[in-house]
């Protein structure tokens, strides 16, 4: 009996008993499907932070106040003469109550240099960012995030219109997008002389963004800034700092190993999923072996020999294994492109972890078949014809 003669008449048998067979492969399809699917999931995610972080340059470093009175202007001055620096953005937060006719929000209140567009980039669905020439820094003019205009009401007829923080008319002139994270937050964005004048009343910095001058000089830029804030703020202990420094390209280090941990958390859950139905084949399989039993005496009568028995029952636990592996892996790419279409990133399916999956589905078909088909083979046939 060939091979391809063996793959129709286990198919034959699989198709014989569809129900049995279906719960039987039920462990190989989630296991693969969970596999393909959790995988993809994590590869898109992974990809849509990437391109996130990218968009804010992996050559930025920002340094966050830890207290009220952690970071001057002085402090950014001096930053911006630092060898590497390209150039540098300040920043002060505050909150207020932002209404837009009937609608009211408390808003988070972000001043901003005018640098910061540079730096940040951020992505302006309608309108305009903040105004740059230094004659209009104290001007009234907001950009709200999407999730604010969202909130309030807005439309894309909203710019122009007045919006007031706490009771401060100020012009719309821009929405941010969502898209890169900005528009997140009922954040509204003015310049930093009128968020100082109208609402912080501090001579104070709630952050400086800096730009190295190349992803390269991002190390020794922020050990160079680290060394001036712990020099001009009398920092000896990391306990004592008034600062908080943190670079993309960290940050994106940081993601990528906690999503490689949850890849292998993700890939051993699965695994077990797959040992789960080797073991649900070998007992449909060894259960198959004595309802043939005859069927095997007879074989064995005319002259079948032990090789070709053990051969068709290991490639019907074989067929069977794959079988599950394929139906998994339709179901998890069906299921990670749902995913991907409800978290916004890209659809991606990686061939390694597809041929991976389907090659351990059929090493488990072998594995968890050879004892059924060594059982199936060492039957006597005197002894098979006998069995009742």
């Amino acid at each position: 009996m060939n091979l391809w003669l063996t793959f129709k008449l286990s198919l034959s048998r699989i198709a014989a008993a569809k129900v049995r067979s279906g719960l039987t492969m039920l462990g190989i399809i989630i296991g693969v499907g969970a596999v393909v699917a959790l995988t993809a999931v994590g590869q898109g995610a992974q990809q849509g932070i990437d391109d996130s972080l990218a968009s804010l340059g992996a050559n930025q470093i920002t340094v966050s106040s830890t207290t009220t009175t952690g970071l001057e202007e002085v402090d950014a001055e001096a930053i911006a003469g630092i060898e590497g620096v390209l150039q540098v953005s300040t920043q002060v937060n505050s909150r207020a109550t932002a209404s837009y006719g009937s609608e009211s929000i408390f808003a988070g209140i972000v001043g901003v240099s005018p640098s910061y567009s540079d730096l940040a980039n951020p992505d302006v669905a309608l309108g305009s960012f903040l105004p740059t020439s230094p004659g209009l820094q104290n001007s009234r003019t907001v950009v709200v995030s999407a999730e604010g205009a969202d909130k309030l009401g807005f439309t894309e007829a909203s710019l122009g219109d007045s919006i007031r923080l706490d009771g401060v008319a100020f012009t719309v002139v821009g929405v941010l997008d969502d898209a890169d994270g900005f528009g997140a937050g009922s954040n509204v964005y003015i310049t930093q002389e009128a968020a100082r004048s109208l609402f912080s009343k501090s001579p104070y910095l709630s952050s400086i963004s800096i730009q190295a001058v190349s992803e390269e000089a991002v190390a020794p830029v922020e050990y160079r800034v680290e060394q001036f804030l712990r020099y001009s703020k009398g920092v000896d202990n990391d306990e004592d700092a008034t600062y908080s420094i943190f670079n993309q390209a960290a940050l994106q280090d940081t993601i990528k190993t906690v999503t490689g941990t949850l890849a292998i958390l993700i890939t051993g859950i699965a695994g077990i999923s797959l040992v789960v139905g080797g073991v649900g084949i070998m007992n449909i399989m060894l259960v198959s072996v004595r309802e043939r039993t005859r069927e095997i005496g007879v074989r064995r009568a005319i002259g079948a020999r032990q090789s070709q028995i053990l051969t068709q029952f290991l490639m019907e636990a074989v067929v069977l294994s794959v079988l599950g592996g394929l139906i998994g892996l339709i179901i998890g790419q069906l299921a990670s492109y749902g995913f991907s279409v409800l978290g916004g990133w890209d659809f991606f399916i990686d061939p390694t972890t597809v041929a991976v999956a389907m090659g351990f589905s059929a090493l488990v078909g072998v594995v968890f078949g050879v004892w059924p088909a060594r059982t199936a083979s060492k039957l006597q046939p005197v002894d098979a014809l006998r069995f009742e």
